[in-house]
């Protein structure tokens, strides 16, 4: 009975999340409520200043939210009581500016999470970046460094660096906004990839045919607020909310 009860809660529940600065003057999060089940592929649009990476980067605690709740796996995070560090190893996180190592090789940069934090020997750790590596053709750049690659080689070798510690889910943090045009598909294609084979992943971007393409949900936030939440057929082909139609008006 309790297993079941754990697998019918949501990977991640938000409740009432807020994010106040200058004494409540500023609210980058005003009373967000959210359910990421297993499997999910989230898409949050909206445009600048909306709260979108405030709330993607509250989910491992990046950013401390001012009050609210959220639970990850049915614990809460941001009890004292929970090692937030533990957790955010099962939280995989691929930002908009790498966060690779400069000083170590790719193989390095892909190995040190595993040996350090899961425990794994050199070998083990070894084999299983070389086969993330070959998933997204660039085992040949093992031993390079990453000044050597492209903004777009990159962005791969950081998602797949952040799957090599095998997270429950993946948040993705504007992945492809640093990035030039002719190298945003190749790294849309590792995330198409990810979702089709059924990672759950929570996306802040600008690529609505990604999300029109791939989200399972689509969230449209402005002020703070998550103001539709739908389908990519409902937000995208039938918006009947007025702030998302004005917004839609200038990206589509």
């Amino acid at each position: 009975m309790s297993d079941k009860s754990i697998s019918d809660q949501p990977l991640i529940r938000v409740n009432d999340l807020k994010k106040h600065f200058n004494d409540g003057e500023i609210k980058a999060l005003d009373g967000v409520t959210l359910d990421i089940n297993k499997g999910d592929v989230v898409v949050i649009i909206g445009p600048s200043g909306s709260g979108k990476s405030t709330l993607l980067r509250s989910l491992n605690l990046l950013e401390q939210p001012t009050s609210g709740q959220i639970l990850f796996e049915g614990q809460d995070i941001m009890s004292p009581k929970n090692d937030i560090n533990k957790l955010r190893m099962k939280m995989g996180m691929v930002f908009q500016h790498f966060n690779l190592f400069p000083h170590m090789t790719i193989l390095k940069n892909m190995t040190i999470g595993p040996m350090k934090l899961l425990k794994m020997s050199r070998e083990e750790a070894e084999a299983k970046a070389m086969e993330l590596l070959t998933k997204v053709a660039l085992q040949d750049r093992a031993n390079a460094y990453p000044n050597q690659l492209s903004g777009g080689q990159k962005q791969r070798i950081a998602i797949v660096r952040a799957l090599a510690m095998s997270p429950d889910v993946l948040l993705f943090d504007e992945p492809t906004s640093a990035l030039d045009p002719e190298m945003v598909g190749e790294v849309l294609d590792v995330m198409k990839d990810l979702a089709k084979a059924g990672m759950t992943m929570a996306v802040v971007t600008h690529e609505m045919g990604f999300a029109r393409e791939v989200a399972s949900r689509v969230i449209f936030m402005d002020a703070g607020k998550i103001i539709v939440e739908g389908t990519p057929d409902s937000v995208f082909n039938n918006p009947e909310n007025e702030r998302l139609k004005t917004f839609l008006a200038k990206v589509l």
